[in-house]
């Protein structure tokens, strides 16, 4: 185990691609979970995610998958808060999407390394922002 591992906050895509298996992403965001379960990064999600995640895959799997897959989250993820002050910053970000602009200002205020996320055209040039692809790449290459 690393002593102090890479922290990226995951996109709640990339959470979603695993639950509904959506080819040819969850093979890279699978590999992020691993990654995360083998202490190699500390992953961490929004609590914010966390009630969409299951109300997409109960829509889709059902109420015992949604059940079963937020409590692997829980063993997997750790997981970050926002308050009223960081929504306030989310509003005054310079991004098309809202929640895109909500997962940044977690991701900077929780000091996170990096946010991994499949939409990173929609963070502009923001510092820190990768998609899975880049981020586990560096991780090989970089040894972070």
């Amino acid at each position: 185990m690393k002593v102090n591992p890479v922290k990226v906050l995951v996109d709640t895509n990339i959470v979603l691609d695993i639950a509904l298996n959506k080819a040819p992403f969850v093979e890279h965001a699978a590999l992020l979970w691993r990654l995360a379960e083998q202490n190699e990064i500390t992953a961490c999600l929004s609590n914010t995610s966390i009630t969409d995640i299951f109300y997409i895959v109960h829509k889709h799997a059902g109420k015992e998958k949604a059940r079963g897959f937020i409590a692997d989250i829980l063993d997997t993820f750790s997981l970050v808060d926002i308050n009223e002050e960081g929504f306030r910053e989310a509003l005054n970000e310079d991004m098309a999407d809202f929640e895109d602009a909500v997962q940044y200002v977690i991701c900077i205020r929780n000091g996170c390394d990096f946010l991994a996320t499949r939409n990173k055209a929609d963070y502009g040039d923001r510092p820190k922002v990768m998609d899975p692809v880049e981020l586990i790449e560096r991780i090989k290459t970089a040894g972070i």
